[in-house]
């Protein structure tokens, strides 16, 4: 005792230490943790790198036009010439740069509290201006009307039906193009916008349709925080309440969940210095670097556990000492391999799963820093209760009654039911190889998928909007068809390119999928042919205005001119779909506006570009950047395996039960037609570098075992019991308390969890099942290498091969008894 109590205080002194710097890094992690979730900010667009020539397209169009940023709103009683309608964009019109005169109208009357709401608007965004423009659907009705355009009424409406107009030519909308100053605010400000409106209209804000990029970024940002907010207490809870029941140990329970919660704190507060805004990527971040803390933890913690029940002579602190001993490498590698797993990430293009990578990775290894830092000194004040027969003392002390007791026989009845399977272990790998290749099938048929109307549920309050607005206005997925025209000099004609621009238009609008579509063409008067006085001075009114940037024609913002080149907008719209590729459309749209332009005399280019051309790619990057990332992982982790087992063969066999979960998962989403969203993309290389943990800590016992005489069978059932129930444990923690998250409307999320929890437990089985079966064939051979054996760390003192035959019989005797 005296010789054990310097180790014991050492531990205390580190114990005390960790806790310093825990109190000391308190602070500061919880102010910027909360600093990253407040700038929450959404926007695919910026998710895609720049290289891409997709990017590079859709950076010139937000250069040279002010429309990226819009949302358009709309209620039952928004009709052509409505008072409501008129007093929404009177009252929008002081928000705005551009100021027209229909702002002004002095027939609009306004409520007396309308100037109170606009300016509590402006203070939230700390502009006078925090609006481009906003337009309505009259507006522009009565700007076709008017000359010089002077289109009949029934043609306005026609031109403007699809895209402004609903389908019964009365019904229409506002159309908002939002600055950067209401940008960055949008979370509060668009909710505010929908309640004054409501207020303004006699309707709840609910009542209020709203869609568009901006919302649908206000609506994820506002549904990860609630994510954060409301389920990250309940699953650190639920994780804490299970550990100690798995490890039945307040001190090992209290550092764990503590070091995990700061791991939490810790990866945001890194997402906040990293420049890049916390978005729906990252924020199933935390709850990840929560699950894989507890998993190192309760790993360390059980090798202390059988320490103390295999050798019960030692004191806690030298049990403490030999559990070290012996989990410190495992740990060490399994901790390794996940980060390979996570830093594969980095290989993805999209900036945020970089960023999750990266920030992941290092959240990991400051956890395991502090697990090893802490835990000698939670095992120290830990003392183990044992079995009273000292001949049985190596068995962990059970339950006798309750839930906990029929769980732990359960598991017993299942071990001993597979260890008659492992004597013949061929049926079971034949079995898992049929199921695998089965599933695997599904893989073929994958899809990704960033569209945030089915990031929601299906009853949601946005879904609702957008299935409102496209009855009863028309299509929401925008699209932006730019036709390039060389510099215009003095002596070109603009009708030439007008010319041009209407094939161009009409072939848009023939293809089945494009329901609407708006141009310069939509507001110009037709163009007379003839040569009559009229019909000249008519060209010459139209010239102008295309021309005239400042005209009303040239202040729509459809014509871009510069030195490069002269840029027509096209903007089309289609509906929204139940599936996610949009790419078949695209390409047809714009094969067929090329086609439409063939033959012209004045050089012309087509690209199809705006926020669903950019969705697009960025759903293609995602998929087959996830295929390059989980390869890179798993060659990586291949590798370091092939290493620790000092042969190739080996290394290979000891990654199947690692592909097992993730070509199980995976395959089943791809044979129901699940398509892989921003919460799941990142979980096959995750989930690799999790299963390969169990695997780690399985072959360090079963190679200790081959090293210490035993036969293949032996060690790999004795290997299991010793890992099983750690194995078992991390799963449960782990998995259920991610389940939490399952509740979750945010579908990224609650999909990360579900999918999270199938693939621990697909992990577990092929660790407790598979990897066993090989152990047990002829193929165990090549796995019986020791990893990170340490000859003072064995944890078998009570199943050696020489123990005398009278005790092996009196062990078997009382077993039977039993």
């Amino acid at each position: 005792m005296t010789e054990a109590e310097p180790l014991r205080q050492r531990y205390l002194r580190r114990l005390k230490i960790g806790a310093a710097i825990i109190l000391l890094l308190a602070s500061p992690v919880a102010f910027y943790a909360m600093d990253a979730v407040h700038h929450l900010f959404n926007r695919p667009p910026d998710w895609v790198p720049d290289s891409l020539p997709e990017k590079v397209e859709f950076n010139e169009f937000l250069r040279r036009f002010s429309v990226a940023e819009v949302v358009m709103v709309s209620w039952d009683e928004a009709k052509l010439d409505s008072e409501q309608l008129d007093q929404a964009t009177a009252l929008l019109k002081p928000l705005c740069n551009e100021v027209s005169s229909a702002g002004d109208d002095p027939k609009v009357e306004l409520p007396a509290w309308a100037p109170d709401a606009v300016d509590e608007l402006r203070q939230i965004c700390g502009s006078d201006t925090p609006l481009l423009w906003a337009h309505s659907g009259t507006e522009m009705l009565a700007q076709m009307t008017a000359s010089p355009t002077k289109l009949p009424r029934s043609v306005a409406i026609n031109r403007l039906s699809g895209s402004v107009v609903g389908p019964d030519g009365e019904s229409t909308c506002l159309v908002i193009s939002m600055g950067e100053a209401s940008l960055l605010h949008r979370r509060v400000f668009l909710p505010k916008l929908r309640e004054v409106l409501g207020r303004l209209t006699g309707h709840t804000k609910h009542e209020i349709a709203m869609v568009g990029g901006p919302f649908d970024g206000a609506t994820v940002d506002d549904e990860s925080v609630s994510s954060v907010q409301a389920f990250a207490p309940p699953s650190a809870i639920l994780a804490a309440l299970l550990c100690f029941v798995c490890l039945r140990s307040l001190p090992l329970t209290l550092v764990i969940t503590i070091i995990a919660v700061l791991g939490e704190g810790f990866v945001l507060s890194m997402v906040s210095f990293s420049g890049s805004p916390m978005n729906a990527v990252l924020i199933v971040l935390p709850p990840l670097i929560f699950v894989l803390t507890v998993s190192t933890g309760i790993h360390l913690s059980n090798y202390y556990l059988d320490v103390a029940h295999e050798f019960p002579e030692l004191t806690q602190a030298a049990a403490a000492k030999r559990a070290m001993r012996a989990g410190f490498v495992p740990c060490l590698l399994a901790t390794g391999t996940t980060v390979v797993g996570l830093g594969s990430l980095m290989l993805v293009r999209l900036e945020p799963i970089r960023i999750f990578g990266f920030v992941a990775s290092v959240g990991v290894i400051a956890t395991l820093l502090m697990l090893l830092l802490m835990l000698p000194g939670a095992m120290v004040l830990t003392e183990v209760k044992l079995a009273s027969d000292p001949i049985i003392a190596p068995s962990r002390k059970r339950p006798a009654f309750g839930f906990l007791a029929m769980f732990y026989r359960t598991f017993d009845w299942c071990v001993a039911k597979t260890n008659k399977r492992l004597i013949k272990p061929w049926p079971l790998l034949i079995g898992f190889a049929v199921v695998t290749a089965a599933l695997s099938i599904g893989l073929f048929k994958l899809e990704t998928s960033v569209n945030i109307p089915r990031m929601f549920a299906a009853e949601s309050d946005i879904r609702a909007q957008y299935r409102w607005f496209e009855e009863n206005i028309g299509p929401t997925v925008n699209g932006e068809l730019l036709v390039s025209f060389p510099p215009l000099a003095e002596g070109d004609d603009p009708l030439e390119r007008l010319e041009i621009v209407k094939q161009a238009h009409m072939a848009a609008l023939d293809h089945e999928k494009v329901e609407g579509a708006l141009s310069a063409l939509t507001f110009v008067p037709p163009i007379p042919t003839g040569r009559s006085l009229s019909s000249t001075a008519s060209r010459s009114v139209i010239r102008k205005l295309i021309r005239d940037p400042e005209s009303s024609l040239g202040k729509l913002g459809f014509i871009s001119r510069d030195s490069e080149a002269e840029v027509w907008r096209i903007s089309v719209r289609l509906p929204q779909s139940e599936h996610t590729d949009f790419s078949r459309e695209l390409k047809e749209v714009t094969s067929a506006v090329i086609a439409g332009v063939e033959g012209s005399k004045i050089p012309v280019k087509v690209v199809f570009t705006g926020s669903i051309a950019i969705v697009q790619k960025a759903q293609e990057v995602l998929l087959e950047d996830l295929f390059a990332s989980f390869l890179s992982a798993f060659g990586l982790v291949a590798i370091v395996m092939m290493f620790l087992l000092r042969s190739i063969l080996g290394g290979l066999i000891a990654m199947l039960p690692n592909l097992f979960p993730t070509m199980a998962l995976f395959g089943y989403m791809g044979v129901i037609d699940l398509p892989i969203d921003i919460g799941s993309v990142m979980t096959a290389s995750v989930a690799l570098g999790i299963a390969v943990d169990d695997t780690i800590h399985l072959l360090s016992r079963f190679g200790s075992r081959r090293a210490n005489g035993f036969g293949q069978i032996r060690s790999a059932l004795g290997a299991v019991r010793q890992c099983g129930w750690a194995m078992v444990h991390t799963t449960a923690v782990c998995g259920l308390s991610l389940l939490v998250y399952w509740f979750s409307d945010f579908v990224p999320t609650s999909r990360f969890a579900l999918l999270m929890f199938g693939l621990l437990a697909s992990a577990l089985l092929g660790d407790l099942l598979l990897l066993p079966a090989l152990m047990c064939s002829s193929l165990g051979r090549w796995l019986a290498k020791p990893i990170g054996a340490d000859p003072g760390s064995d944890l078998s003192s009570g199943d050696q091969p020489h123990l005398p035959a009278d005790t092996r019989r009196l062990r078997r005797q009382i077993k039977v008894r039993s």
